[in-house]
């Protein structure tokens, strides 16, 4: 039976908005939520970079900033060791959390073993997780969630679909959280 929620879409198109709606709902029934978040860090309405959040903790650290030192993303350099600080915040949370969010498997955070084990963990593990994967990646453990992997059930946020997603994957979330 599925217990892994795989969502893909276009940049800037609501997926992280779209977990972070489910993990409000989740805390609100009393279930604890964990895992981590990527999102922009912003100086004077520019990008200049990206965070990681620790969902259970509340920890920030960087992800990746314009000319930093460390593996490139485009004009980005990526902070490694923070991101083995995620696989961490992820193996965490799958030991201590009713849900796991993973927002985002993508280019950046794929520049970790650890970041790329944890994840491949995660989706191994009886707890239920939701990743946000990049849509166009070709690395295993993408391919793997985001076509292969037979309890997965997948979904591509878009315009049309974003506002009421949050409400299917609960529907999901909650009948495995049930099932336990």
């Amino acid at each position: 039976m599925p217990h892994n929620v795989v969502l893909t879409g276009r940049p800037g198109i609501g997926k992280t908005t779209v977990c972070l709606k489910v993990r409000n709902v989740l805390e609100e029934e009393g279930y604890t939520v964990g895992g981590i978040y990527c999102p922009e860090i912003r100086e004077g309405g520019r990008r200049i970079g990206f965070e990681i959040v620790d969902l259970t903790e509340g920890d920030r650290y960087l992800l990746a900033r314009e000319g930093a030192s460390g593996p490139r993303v485009g004009r980005y350099g990526v902070f490694v060791d923070n991101l083995e600080r995620a696989a961490e915040s992820i193996e965490r949370a799958v030991k201590r959390t009713d849900v796991v969010i993973v927002d985002e498997v993508g280019p950046m955070e794929l520049k970790s073993n650890a970041f790329v084990d944890a994840v491949r963990r995660a989706a191994d593990a009886h707890t239920p997780a939701i990743f946000v994967v990049h849509e166009r990646s070709r690395h295993p453990v993408v391919v793997d969630l985001r076509e292969e992997r037979p309890d997965v059930v997948r979904f591509r946020v878009t315009l049309s679909n974003r506002d009421e997603l949050s409400d299917r994957i609960l529907e999901h979330v909650l009948e495995w959280l049930e099932e336990r």
